[in-house]
């Protein structure tokens, strides 16, 4: 008998240990990459909740506050490619909002550095073209997005700006008329503002090196500005060791701001302070002459997702979004993708779509499919980027190349997502002559480093090992499961919709099998009932006539669809419990499942026949379409379908 036990106890080691380990192992390895991104995305800066609290503490008599930014590179807002990260102007304008609301009249100050910073040193003819209107589009783009900036600066109040001289012309062309003092080193090289009954000097700084730090002109300048000043606040272009020398030559100054990056430092008395990039923070200065207060203080106050959008400035920033959307000119692509690499340099190569490679690489295709890459360009859809090249180069296929994808051309539609041919190469030659020469068989990590930079991915470098049998075509299937987890560590909820027929048995099926596994992830995910409807074409003399729509199982099926459709809105809390009660009385009157679940039949009943209703089944014809959805059940995330083998199960037959 004992040894049957223990016959039986090493079978299931054998049999149960190599699933229990790959459990484990898999769960171990998402921990890991989960953690990485976490701590590589993090910004050391104070929450805005925090920093208010802190002001609750402070009386508004007894400290001057100057909020500052710089180098901001007219970085309207953050990419959205993961969660958490931080900046943007309708925070920014938020952020100020509320600490007015606090008692605080703040100054505003800008230390220069708007101009965005990819295509300052572009050369002409990027593209080896011959066509000027290239670098004319780029440009034009980005003095747009200069001119929102600055328009979003005048909605906050701010008081003063200190351009680069690279920024001037932008500024004497600028269509804002911005009622701030503008500080140069040369003309205008220092401003006095009161704030909050005492006088801050703004002084302008731009010296090349320690040499120039003494001299009988700024001597002449610090001794104007002190007369004048409680407190004297340099804003410096100069190098971090010039402005150490300042520090120590004139410590008169309470503090020295500079739109560069570094560590906040202090030289005797004057505090040496620095930016966050592209916005990310907002910059806090407490100046206070109190006894036994610290002379200043500086905080960076994080933007993150928990302070909301300033709604005026966010509809100015859609604003500039639907202009790229309706102007070609400002769709012109400032970056290709790989375009040093032989394949995609070589004139006789063309961009032929992933659907090509799927004939030879079915099991290949069949994998990137159920990967995150194969619904990138959702991401851009869902926060409306997809007309916005900067985003779009990521998120599709041969952006910028003449046979890739082009911005607004629905021919191109096949070029969507990061498909085979973005990591492997264009694949005309390959498809004709299949050689391990004219195609990258093995992708290097540089590819990948492209697009997953430290701004798009944080701790990637850090983690490729870890992900890479995520894109790994030896790797067996993922499970729904993993597909669901993998594609939540995006910066968007999945889109799960799952298509079915009400009366179609197999949909029914379908419903009692996942639903009760989609509702362990609550609004995680976002979920989406469908169904599978037709319409009657109308003949001339009917056209007048409302739409007729068609059900594979007849009007009783169609008028439940509509129903379903109904409760999905009415009470979204409660549509599972409806549905699995259905599935077990589909054949029975519905007011009993209704009643039973706690719905208002009438106010159902009214609803079904509103008008809403023929436009959602509009809708839902023109989703089914444009997916190419054939029957129920057919389980859908993030656009893409998943192969019914990965979460079918009892369910072996379709209604079509």
């Amino acid at each position: 008998m004992k040894k049957y036990i223990l016959l039986t106890l090493i079978l299931t080691v054998v049999v149960v240990g190599p699933f229990v380990y790959q459990q484990w192992s898999e769960a171990k390895r998402l921990r890991y990459i989960r953690e990485t991104k976490q701590l590589a995305s993090q910004i050391h800066a104070t929450s805005l909740v925090d920093y208010l609290h802190q002001l609750k503490e402070i009386s508004s008599d007894r400290v001057s506050l100057l909020l500052f930014t710089g180098n901001t590179q007219a970085q309207l807002e953050p990419c959205g490619c993961f969660i958490g990260q931080s900046g943007g102007l309708p925070r920014r304008a938020k952020a100020i909002a509320a600490i007015r609301e606090n008692g605080f009249s703040p100054l505003l100050v800008d230390l220069g550095g708007l101009q965005p910073s990819e295509h300052l040193d572009m050369k002409p003819h990027s593209f080896e073209s011959d066509d000027h209107s290239t670098d004319t589009g780029i440009l034009m783009r980005d003095q747009h997005r200069v001119q929102t900036t600055l328009t979003a600066m005048e909605m906050m109040g701010y008081d003063a700006f200190f351009p680069f001289d690279s920024e001037t012309e932008i500024l004497q062309n600028r269509e804002v008329n911005l009622p701030l003092a503008f500080l140069t080193q040369d003309s205008d090289a220092y401003e006095i503002k009161m704030v909050e009954g005492k006088k801050i000097g703004l002084v302008a700084l731009d010296l090349k090196n320690s040499t120039e730090v003494v001299s009988d002109q700024l001597n002449v300048l610090m001794s104007e500005v002190q007369a004048q000043s409680d407190f004297v606040v340099g804003l410096s272009h100069s190098p971090i060791e010039v402005n150490r020398a300042l520090a120590r030559e004139y410590p008169s100054f309470s503090a020295i701001l500079s739109p560069s990056e570094g560590e906040t430092e202090r030289v005797g008395d004057v505090l040496l302070v620095y930016c966050h990039s592209k916005g990310k923070t907002l910059g806090a200065l407490m100046l206070s002459d109190g006894v036994g207060d610290t002379p200043a203080k500086v905080q960076q106050i994080a933007l993150t997702e928990s302070v909301s959008d300033d709604p005026d400035v966010r509809k100015l920033l859609d604003d500039f979004y639907y202009q790229i959307t309706i102007d070609h000119q400002l769709q012109i692509v400032s970056h290709r993708l790989f375009a040093s690499e032989p394949l995609e340099r070589d004139d006789r190569n063309n961009y032929i779509g992933s659907q090509a490679c799927q004939e030879c690489h079915q099991k290949e295709f069949s994998q990137w499919s159920h990967s995150s890459h194969a619904t990138a360009f959702n991401t851009l859809r869902t926060v409306g980027r997809e007309y916005y090249p900067e985003c779009v180069t990521c998120h599709v296929t041969g952006l910028g190349y003449e046979s890739g994808y082009e911005i607004g051309n629905p021919e191109r539609e096949h070029f969507v997502d990061v498909g085979c041919e973005t990591c492997h190469g264009p694949g005309k030659q390959h498809a004709y002559t299949p050689l391990k020469e004219n195609i990258r068989g093995q992708v290097p990590e540089k590819v990948c480093l492209e697009c997953h930079t430290p701004e798009h991915s944080p701790g990637f470098d850090q983690l490729i090992e870890y992900v890479m049998s995520e894109v790994d075509h030896s790797r067996t299937e993922l499970s729904l499961k993993q597909i669901l987890e993998q594609r939540m560590r995006g910066p968007m909820k999945p889109e799960v919709e799952l298509f079915v027929m009400s009366y179609c048995p197999y949909g029914v099926q379908a419903e009692q099998e996942l639903l009760p596994f989609f509702e362990t992830y609550g609004d995680t995910i976002n979920f989406k009932l469908r169904f599978i409807v037709g319409k009657e074409e109308s003949s001339a003399e009917n056209a007048g006539e409302d739409i007729r729509f068609t059900s594979l199982h007849g009007e009783t099926e169609l008028i439940e669809n509509k129903r379903q459709m109904v409760i999905a809105e009415l009470y979204p809390d409660k549509l599972f419990d409806y549905l699995l009660c259905r599935a077990d009385h589909l054949h029975e009157a519905w007011v009993n499942c209704a009643k039973n679940v706690g719905l208002d039949v009438g106010r159902i009943a009214e609803a079904v026949e509103a008008e809403k209703v023929t436009l959602d089944l509009v809708e839902e014809i023109q989703r089914k379409e444009a997916l190419n959805i054939k029957g129920s059940p057919t389980l859908v995330i993030d656009g893409r379908i998943i192969d019914g083998g990965l979460w079918r199960g009892k369910v072996k037959e379709t209604c079509r």
